[in-house]
């Protein structure tokens, strides 16, 4: 049995690939079946399958001569009589063992897809040189693979270098006593460690890294003195890290991310003086950090993110200077940022967020030339923003939000050239936003939301071509809307809210086409919803509220379909809500304080048909008394009513005919209908409808306070003049 699980020193692809196999072939369900012990098998009532046969046909011919000559066995078209085949019950082959024979060639030749019942693959003890190739990766059930003392080179290929092993660790892995390396990650091995691993002592490389092992790490791993990378992140390994950890003084990688450890980081760690990586992220780890993590000079990688740690952060955490990367973010640290961070020049990535670190950041922060990534969100840092950040040339991502940060935000940061993110939310910051941020061309996020800066937005923002995310909100701003954002073509989240923006919504955000998130509220918005908005076809979530927006919601608004999210409440809309989900199925929260709204919404009232509000017309002018008369015309008397809370209407009685007092002269009638039905006006009021009965017909008009269309036809004309006269006398 050894001989199928070790390779010959001679071969360069070492123990660890045949150990794998060899736990398949020991701890499947289904057994390993026989293991051949001769070169000549005879058949199982087979008839053979001459697919198979004739891929080994064709591999026979790509050998040597010496070699064909040797299986001379191998013709005709029923592989289950060659030498070192045997076949199942159905004339499949299941075993190709061929060791021992001195054959020369490549494995180039055989086609594998051929071979797929295959469970025993053993070309031990020949001549086959070049590399494995990929296409063995179609022996599906393949549970023995023994290709050792050959003359194979090159790299073990991916399709064979994943398995899925289930089960236990056998404690008899740790007979194993000369195994340097040993990898069995990304499996679905459960159970404990068992501790006789502890045995292996030759160890150099051990990942059992995105299993399902469970249990604490035994003290008995303090054994592997010769051990440079030890991987077992992704687990359910549970309870604290061994002090004997501190012995693997060998250690360059210790990575024990996303499992359930506990407890305290032993200070033995302090002892592993080679380690450049230690990622302990993702656990349960709490307390404070001992002061021995000092000594440690040479890591480039240190990480602790999501945990309980508390204390402070040691001042001179990395005297070696040559960390690169570190995220102690999502835990409890406090007090200042250590001294040291001044000087790691060499830092490419730092995340710090979600702590309570304290300090001035003018003073913490040095200047880091390969820094690409920082984010020191969720503290309680103070100052002002350094003309520093500007010298780290490579910087994407510069995150600061909630903070004590205050200033105005440095023009400098527009010279930036690599940044694609800047989130300086919730702080203290004020004056106004730089123009010069408009110069960044890589910019794919800015959030100032949150804080008091004042003045009006930059038209040079529309020229941010990659920006996608940009949020403006709960700030000081004013002016208007500038039309330039419809430029920024990727734009897909836009959060203006909370600000003091006035007049009307610009119409070129309408050429934001891949806009989903739309927020307005809270501002001094006015003027009609504008019918663009409906063409934004990808808008999940659309806020207006709080503003004086009026008039009906646009009819382009029920080709919404991706919209999921509405907030109209607050403003002077009125008419019909449009017929689509997020409209249907909205809140009454969401609607509400308007000036007119109707639709299907609960506590919202119908938009009933015309002879239902010829009902509620009656009803409301009580028989069209006179108490509701406001005056009379050539064909008809008006009545002013308010039809809802908040909602006046003009109604017009249309007089009967001279010839017959009880029938309705329907000439006007249908004259004024078809003017008002193809005439459309600022200045025409807003027509409602109608309701034609042989008997009785009137219009609804929206009702207007200022007179009759006449008199204030003649203002606005004379209001046209002087604007007229005083241009000319200007000029």
């Amino acid at each position: 049995m050894a001989s199928s699980l070790l390779l010959s020193i001679m071969s360069p692809l070492r123990v660890v690939f045949f150990f794998l196999l060899f736990l398949v072939d020991t701890t499947s369900s289904h057994g390993a079946g026989t293991f051949a012990s001769s070169t000549s098998f005879p058949t199982i009532n087979a008839t053979g399958n001459k697919d198979e046969a004739e891929a080994l046909l064709n591999w026979k011919s790509t050998l040597d001569n010496h070699s064909q000559s040797l299986l001379s066995s191998w013709h005709g078209d029923n592989a289950c009589g060659f030498t070192g085949v045997t076949c199942d019950g159905f004339g499949a082959i299941t075993h190709l063992n061929i060791f021992n024979l001195d054959l020369r060639g490549t494995l180039d030749g055989l086609d594998f897809l051929c071979l797929t019942s295959v469970v025993s693959f053993k070309f031990a003890n020949n001549s086959i040189y070049v590399s494995i190739p990929s296409s063995i990766g179609n022996l599906s059930k393949l549970n023995s693979l023994d290709l050792c003392f050959n003359e194979l080179s090159g790299a073990i290929p991916p399709s064979i270098g994943f398995n899925n092993l289930i089960g236990s660790l056998p404690r008899s892995i740790g007979n194993l006593t000369s195994l340097s390396l040993l990898h069995l990650s990304q499996n679905g091995l459960s159970r404990p460690i068992p501790s006789k691993i502890g045995r292996l002592t030759s160890l150099t490389n051990l990942d059992l890294s995105s299993d399902n092992l469970v249990g604490s790490i035994p003290p008995s791993i303090g054994n592997f003195t010769s051990l440079s990378f030890l991987y077992l992140s992704q687990n359910g390994l549970s309870g604290p890290i061994p002090s004997d950890i501190g012995r693997l003084t060998s250690l360059i990688h210790l990575v024990l991310l996303f499992n359930n450890l506990t407890g305290l980081i032993p200070s033995s760690i302090g002892n592993l003086t080679s380690l450049s990586a230690l990622d302990l992220g993702y656990n349960k780890f709490f307390g404070s950090l001992p002061s021995e993590l000092n000594k440690l000079t040479r890591w480039t990688s240190f990480h602790l993110y999501h945990n309980e740690l508390e204390g402070e952060l040691p001042g001179d955490i990395c005297l070696g200077r040559s960390l690169q990367y570190s995220s102690i973010n999502n835990n409890h640290f406090t007090g200042p940022i250590p001294t040291s961070l001044e000087n790691w020049s060499t830092l490419r990535r730092l995340r710090l967020d979600g702590n309570q670190l304290t300090g001035n950041i003018t003073e913490a922060f040095g200047i880091y030339p390969n820094l690409n990534f920082i984010d020191l969100s969720h503290n309680h840092l103070n100052g002002e923003l350094s003309w520093k950040w500007e010298s780290c040339r490579n910087l994407m991502t510069l995150r600061m939000s909630n903070n004590n940060i205050s200033g105005k935000i440095p023009v400098m940061f527009g010279r930036m050239a690599q940044l694609q993110e800047l989130n300086l939310s919730s702080n203290n910051l004020s004056g106004e936003i730089p123009r010069e941020l408009g110069s960044l061309p890589m910019l794919f996020k800015l959030d100032l939301s949150h804080n008091s800066i004042m003045g009006k937005v930059p038209i040079e923002i529309g020229l941010l071509s990659h920006l996608a995310y940009l949020n403006l909100a709960s700030n000081n701003l004013s002016g208007l809307i500038p039309v330039q954002l419809g430029s920024c073509k990727s734009l897909l989240s836009l959060n203006l809210s909370r600000n003091k923006f006035w007049r009307s919504i610009s119409l070129e955000i309408g050429n934001a086409q891949f806009l989903e998130v739309l927020d307005l509220s809270h501002n001094l918005l006015i003027g009609n919803t504008p019918e663009v908005l409906g063409q934004l076809r990808m808008l999940q979530l659309l806020n207006i509220s709080h503003n004086g927006l009026s008039g009906s919601i646009p009819h382009t608004f029920g080709d919404m379909s991706a919209l999921t999210s509405i907030d109209l409440s607050y403003n002077n809309l009125e008419g019909p809500l449009p017929n689509i989900k997020a409209f249907n199925e909205a809140p009454f929260e969401a609607i509400q304080h308007n000036k007119g709204l109707c639709g299907n919404v609960v506590s919202l009232p119908k938009c009933n048909s015309t002879e239902s509000f010829y009902d509620r017309i009656i009803e409301a002018t009580e028989g069209f008394d006179s108490k509701y008369y406001v005056g009379e015309g050539a064909h008809g008397i008006v009545y002013k009513v308010e039809i809802l809370e908040g909602q006046t209407i003009a109604e017009k009685q249309i007089s009967s005919s001279e010839d017959d007092s009880e029938i309705v002269d329907l000439i006007p009638f249908e004259r004024e209908i078809e003017a008002l039905t193809n005439l459309r006006h600022h200045n025409i009021v807003k027509f409602y409808g109608f309701c034609s009965h042989v008997q009785r017909c009137f219009l609804v008009y929206e009702y207007m306070e200022r007179g009759n269309l006449r008199t204030t036809l003649n203002e606005d004309e004379r209001a046209k003049e002087f604007q007229w006269n005083k241009r000319v006398n200007v000029v």
